[in-house]
């Protein structure tokens, strides 16, 4: 769910090819040992970043054992745009619905929610255009589609997370976003005043 984790992860073990992908899934723990996912929405994003050298191939094999598992999988050609998209909506979805503490049932209602998560997504597209991600639609209409699709009772990890106590991602969703976004001169007045209520959560 945080952009950059690929490239990351290959810098810590250069020996090995390391791909990068997200995932469109809403699920939570329902028992031990026990994964229940909500709603219709699976699908996996993969691909390699410029400049990795991948053995020929092996892309597409992935695909098909993917595929062939009954996973709706999407093989990328620009893996950097499509996990910042990913970023960009799950950080809006849970920024949203823990400052709320509402499921996603009451952003997809017209009204005050609901527009405080158009205007995160609004901000980390201004942050992605910058960062030079060619989206291949309008990011917010985008992120809108994806979050009315979802069960309205689902929640982001990060919500549940936090609610319990538990270490959560507020730092790759929230903070390292606005961090992203000072970094490149960009400002996200929302961001920034969501996270003075998340700052005793991190720290």
């Amino acid at each position: 769910n945080v952009y950059g984790t690929g490239p990351r992860i290959q810098k810590l073990v250069p020996e090995v090819t390391v791909l990068d992908g997200c995932i469109y899934i809403v699920g939570f723990v329902s028992g031990t040992g026990e994964i229940t996912q909500m709603g219709k929405i699976f699908r996996l994003v993969y691909g390699a970043h410029h400049g990795t050298v991948v053995k020929p191939g092996l892309l597409e094999a992935i695909q098909q054992d993917l595929q062939e598992a009954g996973i709706k999988v999407d093989l990328s050609p620009d893996i950097n745009r499509d996990t910042f998209i990913k970023w960009s909506f799950i950080s809006a979805m849970a920024v949203t619905g823990a400052y709320y503490d509402v499921p996603m049932g009451e952003v997809q209602k017209p009204g005050k929610i609901r527009d405080t998560f158009i205007g995160l997504s609004t901000e980390s597209a201004a942050l992605g255009k910058k960062l030079g991600v060619e989206f291949p639609e309008d990011p917010v209409s985008y992120n809108l589609k994806v979050i009315d699709k979802l069960d309205p009772e689902s929640t982001a990890s990060m919500q549940k997370d936090l609610a319990r106590g538990h270490d959560s991602e507020i730092q790759g969703l929230l903070f390292d976003m606005i961090a992203a976004a000072e970094e490149q001169g960009i400002d996200i007045p929302t961001y920034r005043m969501f996270a003075e209520k998340f700052k005793e959560s991190n720290h």
